[in-house]
Order: C-alpha cells, then structure tokens, then sequence
C-alpha cells in the first residue's frame, strides 16, 4: 500500500507536466506548478473550467507576449523585477505597463512591489567629486560606476622670496626683515603656472538584490504552518 504522506509530498505527474500557452504570436513553455503557484488568475484558467486547450493541446491568451515574458520570469523565480538603465534611469512606462499585467493576472506580490515602487528604493545611487591635476592622469573605476570629466585651466600662484631663499617659496610668513628690505616697492612676487585640473563627479549604482527576493516563498511559509497546525 502506498504512503500517503509521502504522496503529498511530491509534485504529481500533471504539475510537472509541460504546459504550452500561445500568448499573442508567440509560444511560452512552463509547468502547471509555475503557474498557479502565486498567480489567481491561473489557478482558475487552469482549473478546468474556464479554459479549452486548442487543437495542439496549447492555451491561448490574448495578452502582450514581451510584458508576458515577465510575467512568466517572475513566475518561474519569484524575482522581482528592476528595470534600471545607467543613463536613462528607471523604465516608469514598462512598470506601468507590468503593473495592469500584475492585476489582471493576480500575482499580488508583484502588484504591491510595482504599485509601491519599491524598485526606488533597490537602486540608489552614490555620488562624489575628485579633481585631477595636470595633462597627464589616470583613472580606475568599478564597471558600476560612470563617471563626468570636466577640464579647465587654473593659475597657480606661488609667492616668491624676494632673495630668493628655496625654503621661503610657497610661504611668505617665511620671510623676515631682511627678506621685506629685499621687496622692490614692498610688492610681493609669484610665479605663475597655467595648472590644468579635471574634475570628476562620479555615481555609483547600487542594487539591493536583497529587496528582490525578500518575502520571497512567505506564502508556502504560512500554508505549512497551517498545516503543522
């Protein structure tokens, strides 16, 4: 006779069976459990009772097959999405566009993580300025860092001992009574030097992975405690 407990603990044939949906023009290939796992509205296409397979045994649904792609991506990994681009910043119009999908297909971790924004805060970014001297530099960065150079020529002025002592260059305080009698109509001296000085402003973009996955699997969580109870 066999176990049943150990019966309910494993995916029947039929969850794990491949499941064709034919979404617009194009074909996707998952699995029942993918399916219905988070979203209601597949619990009830799949139930049996408000969906026909067609002649080749696939689903049809007449929906957007690029905003199903991630439907179907989220599904399979639980993942939330993050739509973020270095120079054009967050893609608002594809997560408006995701968000209607994640209603109307009734996957409500994704609805409250795109209604929320809460991608706003998965990505943040750190900025801060250096500024490079001379016409000869070099500069390393991180592959998620971008950075702005932006170059000028500035005049250096260093005061000038008027007799010339090599210590007293850069620091008049230096000079005494003798070095003031020296000053040709008490006027100080400098040397002028044409500097050029880049400065760098750089962003460093960081993404919490952490924030995508977090309340992942909650709901299995809660339904094994409800059955330990």
């Amino acid at each position: 006779m066999p176990d049943p407990q150990s019966s309910t603990s494993h995916p029947s044939p039929t969850s794990r069976k491949p499941i064709i949906l034919q979404v617009g023009e194009r074909r996707f290939t998952t699995t029942h459990d993918t399916l219905t796992d988070e979203s209601l509205f597949f619990k009830a296409f799949l139930s049996g009772f408000f969906s026909d397979t067609q002649e080749d045994g696939s689903y049809f649904l007449d929906a957007d097959p690029e905003l199903f792609s991630h439907i179907l991506r989220y599904l399979r990994r639980a993942v939330l999405p993050i739509f973020y681009d270095n120079a054009k910043g967050h893609d608002h119009a594809l997560y408006a566009a995701l968000l209607e999908e994640a209603k109307y297909f009734q996957i409500a971790r994704l609805e409250k993580w795109l209604s929320e924004k809460g991608y706003l805060q998965a990505v943040t970014t750190r900025c801060w300025v250096d500024e490079l001297e001379g016409k000869r530099w070099s500069d390393v960065r991180g592959s998620d860092e971008v950075a702005e150079y932006t170059s000028r020529w500035h005049e250096n002025r260093t005061y000038l001992c008027p007799r010339r002592i090599p210590v007293h260059k850069g620091n008049p305080v230096a000079c005494g009574r003798l070095c003031s009698n020296a000053r040709v109509n008490g006027e100080f001296e400098y040397e002028v030097e044409e500097v050029l000085k880049t400065l760098v402003v750089r962003k460093q973009i960081i993404v919490d992975h952490q924030a995508c996955v977090e309340g992942r699997g909650d709901d299995d969580d809660d339904d094994d405690d409800d059955d330990d109870n």
